[in-house]
C-alpha cells in the first residue's frame, strides 16, 4: 500500500459547520470470538443522499498515513449509517448480526496510535479529507478492549481527535444472541450531541450539512 507522509495531527483547526458524513463508530479491538472480527462505521448527518464511490479510509503507520481501503461503490441516505468490516455478518469469526454494507480484508484497526482519516477522493489525488478519528498518540480515546465494547461519536460538530468527541458504548444492538460485546454497529449512536450551528470544528470540507434531528 501506498504511504502519504504527513501527519493528520497538523491539520489546522478551521472553524465551519460539521462535515455531512463522520466516522461515527469503531470496533477497534475485534470481538470476543476474534481480534481480526472489526469495524468502522459512517454516518450521514446531512439532508442528502451521499455516493460514497471512490471515497478512502486511512490509517497511521509508523511511516506516516496509509491508505487502507478505498469503497469502489456505495451509498448513504441522510441519517443513516454505513458499516464497514472486516468479516461477513455469517462469519465463523463475526459476532455482528447486522449485515455490513461494505466487507474488506484491508480493514485492520491497531489497538493503540488509532487514527482514521476519511476522504471523498484519494488523498494522493485531491480527494478531501472529511472526518478524522482519534489523536494517533496512544491508546484510543475511547472504547474498552477487555470488555470489547466499541467507541462511539458523541459530538459531531466536535473535532474527532479530541477525547470529547467520543464515549465507550453501554448499550449493545445489531450483534448475534448471547453475544457480551457493546455497541451500535448499523444504528446511529444514541449519545451524538444535537446541533450547535456556531461550534467550531477541525475539518473543513466542501459538503458540509447541519446535523439530521434524531
Amino acid at each position: 500500500m501506498r504511504m502519504f507522509l504527513w501527519s493528520l495531527l497538523a491539520v489546522c483547526p478551521l472553524y465551519a459547520q460539521s462535515p455531512s458524513i463522520v466516522i461515527s463508530e469503531i470496533m477497534w479491538m475485534g470481538s470476543s470470538l476474534s481480534s481480526a472480527d472489526e469495524w468502522v462505521e459512517l454516518y450521514n448527518a446531512g439532508d442528502s443522499t451521499q455516493v460514497l464511490d471512490g471515497w478512502t479510509l486511512t490509517r497511521l503507520t509508523s511511516l506516516g498515513e496509509e491508505a487502507m481501503l478505498t469503497i469502489e461503490q456505495g451509498m448513504i441516505r441522510p441519517g443513516e449509517t454505513f458499516l464497514i468490516a472486516n468479516y461477513a455478518a455469517d462469519h465463523a469469526n463475526s459476532r455482528l448480526a447486522t449485515v455490513p454494507d461494505l466487507v474488506d480484508a484491508s480493514l485492520s484497526l491497531p489497538n493503540s496510535k488509532l487514527q482514521l482519516a476519511l476522504y471523498n477522493g484519494s488523498p494522493e489525488f485531491g480527494g478531501q479529507l472529511m472526518d478524522i478519528a482519534d489523536d494517533g498518540k496512544g491508546a484510543p480515546l475511547a472504547g474498552d478492549s477487555a470488555q470489547k465494547r466499541s467507541m462511539e461519536r458523541i459530538d459531531i460538530w466536535g473535532d474527532g481527535r479530541m477525547e470529547s468527541s467520543w464515549h465507550t458504548a453501554e448499550t449493545a444492538y445489531g450483534w448475534d444472541p448471547d453475544s457480551p460485546e457493546m455497541g451500535t454497529p448499523g444504528l446511529v449512536p444514541s449519545h451524538i450531541n444535537p446541533p450547535t450551528p456556531m461550534r467550531p470544528t477541525a475539518i473543513q470540507s466542501t459538503n458540509w450539512a447541519t446535523i439530521k434531528a434524531q
